[in-house]
């Protein structure tokens, strides 16, 4: 159960490569990679004590509404969160059973009023909405907080900023720090590598040699990138990382890597939100592949 006993010591923060919904169903050695990476960090969270009062979360799937105009936020503040079944794909045809899918958790308006209220007192602009859980949050929580053992914290989610200006997705994380010490457990889910352009390429190329020949210039792009942002992202002292993330927009792989940046920019804001850090660790065993990059981190 929630905790109403705040943490003598800020809660760590967390960011996690969601993947998309062929996660629950692909049976390959690499996705049972991924899958047990997030299995043993859903482990670490249950055993985190005293109990985080609520799990705050910045999906790549839940990006502020263009209309807002920049610099605005969105809290869901709704009561009773349905499951959103936002896929890329179209799986009507070949994988049904995937809109038949469900994920136990509960919500906490109250809680999310407060981060609402916390946001607009820290400068940032938020609108409170009423929306679904998206796939970027309930697909890697299947695996981490599964059914059978259900998850026992209340879910708050917050948007990332719409648009492409990264450093504010860094003061978007730093606004919430705080919130860590008021039993907040932050989890950013995104992807460090997400090219759809890149795989598309590959699927694309005109025979087997040219497809293969893509792959492996694709894949030395996906791990390049991947590379630099391991040496950016886990650096302890804030400035330097934010100076070192922000740098990666000068990559001529940055664009190959993320095309768009709403898988980026979660890892952004839990890279803000960290602050100066003891503790930054990549978890799991590491799986990279041609556009995709699955890392997950923590910051403690």
């Amino acid at each position: 159960m929630p905790s109403a006993v705040e943490p003598a010591r800020p809660l760590p923060v967390y960011f996690i490569g969601h993947a998309g919904v062929n996660l629950l169903f692909d049976e390959s050695p690499r996705n049972r990679i991924v899958q047990d990476n997030l299995r043993r960090i859903g482990q670490e969270i249950r055993a985190i004590s005293p109990r985080p009062k609520a799990i705050l979360t910045f999906s790549g799937h839940f990006e502020a509404g263009e209309i807002h105009g920049p610099g605005v936020i969105e809290v869901n503040v709704k009561r009773g969160t349905y499951i959103q079944h936002d896929f890329v794909n179209d799986f009507h045809d070949s994988k049904p059973f995937v809109y038949e899918y469900e994920w136990p958790h509960s919500d906490a308006p109250e809680l999310a009023i407060k981060v609402w209220k916390h946001l607009n007192s820290q400068g940032i602009k938020s609108k409170r909405v009423d929306r679904g859980v998206d796939h970027g949050v309930w697909v890697p929580s299947k695996l981490m907080f599964p059914p059978e053992n259900p998850l026992d914290l209340p879910i708050v989610q917050v948007s990332t900023f719409h648009g492409y200006d990264l450093e504010s997705q860094i003061r978007l994380g730093e606004a919430v720090s705080s919130l860590r010490n008021e039993g907040y457990l932050i989890i950013g889910s995104g992807m460090a590598v997400h090219s759809f352009s890149s795989i598309a390429e590959i699927q694309s190329a005109p025979s087997d040699e040219a497809k293969e020949l893509a792959r492996k210039k694709v894949l030395t792009e996906s791990r390049s990138f991947d590379t630099h942002l391991r040496a950016a992202v886990t650096k302890h002292d804030a400035a330097e990382r934010k100076m070192a993330l922000l740098n990666l927009e000068k990559l001529p792989e940055f664009r190959r890597s993320h095309p768009t940046v709403e898988h980026f920019t979660p890892l952004l804001v839990a890279a803000g939100a960290a602050g100066d850090a003891e503790s930054v660790e990549p978890l799991g065993v590491d799986v990279v592949e041609p556009g995709m990059s699955y890392l997950n981190v923590q910051f403690s």
